[in-house]
């Protein structure tokens, strides 16, 4: 009988710990619903993270500090509730709260995506009236603005001038002349239709280089832009772009080009996969420098696929592949290429942006060029690294450098090139 009792109270010394423990969990929840309802989101922060701390694995307490977290405007509100919404997609409290998180943080389109969600999820009619409000109050704010220009403008040495500034816009091989040009590219866009799925947009850009010795090539362009999108989810979106471009050296028309790009992207958990088709029309114009100019009339049909993940707030890394088939009029410009492409995005302190990117592109045409006995194959590999201060929100600071190494089998379309940059940026 003794050993019986022994044992008893054993079992119940053991057990207390754990029934205090429980009790402790429930009272803490308690009262951080209590002050919640009060509005006291300070102290229901508290009283969350002690019962997190107790019961880690409870969604419930994990999920109502996310909403104390937002309550508080405190930035980890974000990745707690994400972190709720992946367990529970179609939970209306957290689109509910995701929503007005952004919509806090003038993040309006993010914030847009989540209230349409909570619609289209069917809640109640007084949560249902919620989110409509955040809509059209979404719908008014995006109104406002409608007009964006910019103004970039600066200096940069280019060891290979005769490249120009796109290095497919100019045959290669032609010299190696070395030159500083300014440059000078304004641009205006507007926002002709706008609502929390769909975006109708336009814009106008015009570019100048001027050199220092060789006028010959400076480059004008002048570019034009119209764009519609359409968010059929907030995972999944669509568009279709359209552009003109005009393009004069040395003050004489060298290009005339149309394009038209359908594409569309899938957001998963905050990584962005987008996939695009472009069609471009080119239409080359004969001079002194190319008399011939005309024999790289023709279409190109390009597929490009990119993919976005953000790390963390400070590190963004990128990584595509491009396809490219050139159908000219003189087949030893049609070309087949294939580019793949890696970027990594680091903020610092004191509004500091580090950018590293690489390209590494494989091409190779069909026939043989006129003074040639092989058919042309090139790899090209470029390297570039930038540094960006944004001073304010209307101004930044960028020096930049990118290196150009192209090799191919024909000797005098092998080239270097390396362009050093500082620019300024004004944004209106």
């Amino acid at each position: 009988m003794l050993q019986k009792l022994i044992l008893l109270s054993t079992i119940c010394l053991l057990a207390a710990p754990a029934f205090a423990t429980e009790a402790d969990f429930e009272k803490r929840m308690a009262r951080g619903v209590a002050a919640l309802e009060a509005g006291d989101a300070t102290r229901a922060q508290e009283e969350f993270q002690a019962a997190v701390k107790e019961h880690p694995d409870d969604p419930e307490a994990s999920l109502n500090l996310a909403i104390a977290l937002n309550r508080a405007n405190d930035p980890a509100a974000e990745s707690a509730l994400k972190t709720a919404l992946r367990v529970d997609p179609g939970n209306l409290r957290i689109n509910l709260e995701l929503g007005t998180f952004y919509y806090n943080q003038k993040m309006y389109e993010e914030s847009g995506d989540y209230f349409e969600n909570l619609v289209a999820l069917k809640p109640d009619p007084e949560i249902k009236t919620v989110a409509e409000g955040y809509l059209a109050n979404i719908r008014s704010l995006n109104s406002g603005k409608r007009w964006a220009v910019t103004l970039t403008g600066g200096m940069q040495y280019d060891s290979n001038v005769p490249l120009a500034a796109d290095p497919s816009l100019l045959p290669a091989g032609t010299s190696r002349i070395s030159d500083w040009k300014w440059i000078i590219n304004p641009s205006i866009s507007g926002v002709a239709y706008r609502d929390s799925r769909q975006e109708l947009t336009a814009g106008y850009s015009f570019y100048q280089s001027v050199h220092l010795n060789m006028s010959d090539y400076d480059l004008t362009q002048n570019a034009l832009n119209v764009t519609y999108k359409r968010l059929f989810s907030p995972l999944f979106s669509a568009k279709l772009s359209g552009d003109f471009e005009s393009v004069l050296l040395g003050g004489n028309p060298f290009l005339n080009d149309f394009s038209i790009t359908p594409g569309v992207s899938l957001t998963l958990d905050e990584k962005i996969i987008g996939l695009e088709y472009r069609f471009r029309n080119s239409y080359f114009k004969n001079s002194d420098a190319y008399p011939s100019n005309t024999d790289r009339d023709g279409v190109t049909h390009s597929v490009v696929l990119s993919y976005h993940h953000p790390f963390s707030e400070t590190l963004n890394l990128r990584v595509g592949y491009t396809f490219d088939r050139a159908i000219t009029d003189v087949s030893a410009w049609s070309y087949i290429s294939h580019q793949g492409s890696a970027g990594l995005a680091v903020s610092l302190p004191h509004a500091f942006l580090l950018d590293f990117s690489m390209e590494a592109t494989g091409s190779k045409y069909d026939d043989i060029l006129t003074g040639a006995t092989d058919i042309r194959s090139d790899t090209t590999l470029t390297g570039g690294v930038s540094l960006l201060w944004q001073l304010s929100d209307h101004l930044g600071l960028s020096l930049g450098y990118q290196y150009t190494d192209n090799t191919s089998n024909i000797s005098s379309y092998g080239y270097t090139r390396s362009v050093t940059s500082i620019m300024a940026q004004g944004r209106y």
